[in-house]
């Protein structure tokens, strides 16, 4: 069973054990990371008519080139996504709507010359709006299942319902993305396992297998006392942070934040930490999740699992799999399993389980089976 909400991995928290000096009373409770980002571009124009309309002409192509740099930030130049007629259509469908994704806040400078009109200007891009909009586009090349656990300690003590892993989820699903709904029992369990250290190739591929999951939110979280404010208990938590493709091992991000709260009883100030502590984290998920699902930043030349059924022999995988290694966009090709039930390989691959898909069936192999970080395919009859 999965959550989702609009279109569309297992997270731990950890916090420090040692001392806090009091802190300000301004920084009590969550600081949202700015869901904007300003970028300086220079935007120009053809004067056709009026300066007044160059002007107005040079300060939407300043927008456009805001909105094609952010975007440029989840789809690497190097990805063979950039040259899908998809991914075409969609950036000028983007561009048309600039208006709505960027705004100018500041013009710089502006000069005529020559026939046309320049201006230097600070443009605000909407970042959700936009990284919305690529979800959505991206879903159709992968929508990940993701498992959220955080296993989370109040003053060295383990808190049997975690507050920051409800506020991880509420996040993604906002976003539009799949968390799977584990049962309680299956809950405490992985906490513990999690616990006890980091989750073992096997564990981390019986994971993915029994919940169809493709990616893990994982790290650690811990909430201290500090002091008081205002009669209220203040607390203090840091948040390690670190989402894994369970497919492969890759860690596709990694950070770590802290976070405060008060309250007026121990329990509830340091669930407040935490609770605030995720909110600090969960402006940065959307855009790793998006560079993961295009094959871009950390994430550049994923590694795919890729399943083959129906092998006629060994010289036949080896062979496909040689070719393989020599096709645009493939850094690596390996087998690592063959038997009478088929082969096992892993691909390295820069770019979308859509586009690795239509290449194996460019080679000659039938594609029946398509997840984020999975393909099954079988040799043509």
């Amino acid at each position: 069973m999965s959550h989702r909400v609009g279109r569309g991995g297992l997270l731990c928290l950890t916090l420090l054990t040692s001392g806090f000096g009091t802190l300000p009373l301004n920084l009590v409770g969550a600081v949202s990371t700015p869901a904007e980002q300003s970028i300086q571009v220079r935007g120009q124009a053809l004067i056709t008519s009026t300066p007044a309309a160059a002007r107005q002409a040079a300060l939407n192509d300043a927008i456009r080139t805001a909105i094609e740099q952010v975007l440029g930030a989840y789809i690497s130049s190097s990805s063979t996504m950039r040259s899908t007629d998809e991914f075409e259509q969609l950036q000028q469908r983007l561009i048309k709507r600039a208006d709505g994704f960027g705004r100018i806040t500041q013009v710089i400078s502006e000069n005529q010359d020559n026939g046309t009109y320049t201006v230097n200007v600070r443009v605000t891009v909407a970042r959700p709006s936009l990284e919305q909009e690529l979800k959505a586009f991206l879903t159709q090349k992968g929508d990940p299942r993701i498992i959220v656990l955080i296993p989370e300690s109040i003053l060295r003590r383990p808190t049997p319902d975690p507050a920051a892993e409800t506020e991880i989820q509420r996040a993604l699903i906002a976003a539009g993305y799949r968390v799977v709904d584990l049962k309680q029992s299956e809950l405490n369990t992985l906490r513990d396992v999690l616990r006890s250290g980091d989750l073992d190739p096997q564990a981390r591929s019986e994971l993915a297998t029994r919940f169809k999951a493709d990616l893990l939110v994982t790290g650690e979280a811990f909430a201290e006392e500090y002091g008081a404010v205002l009669s209220q208990r203040a607390y203090t938590a840091r948040l390690e942070l670190k989402i894994v493709d369970l497919a492969t091992g890759q860690i596709i991000f990694s950070d770590a934040f802290t976070g405060t709260g008060a309250a007026s009883t121990d329990s509830v100030a340091g669930k407040t930490a935490l609770q605030n502590v995720a909110k600090l984290a969960t402006p940065g998920l959307p855009g790793a999740l998006l560079g993961w699902l295009s094959g871009n930043g950390k994430a550049a030349g994923r590694t795919f699992t890729v399943r083959i059924t129906n092998v006629p022999s060994f010289k036949a995988l080896n062979d496909t799999l040689a070719t393989l290694r020599g096709s645009a966009g493939v850094n690596a090709a390996l087998n690592r399993q063959f038997d009478t039930a088929g082969a096992l390989a892993e691909v390295e691959y820069n770019g979308a389980p859509e586009e690795l898909a239509q290449l194996l069936e460019d080679l000659g192999l039938q594609v029946t089976g398509l997840s984020a970080g999975e393909l099954t395919v079988t040799y043509r009859q």
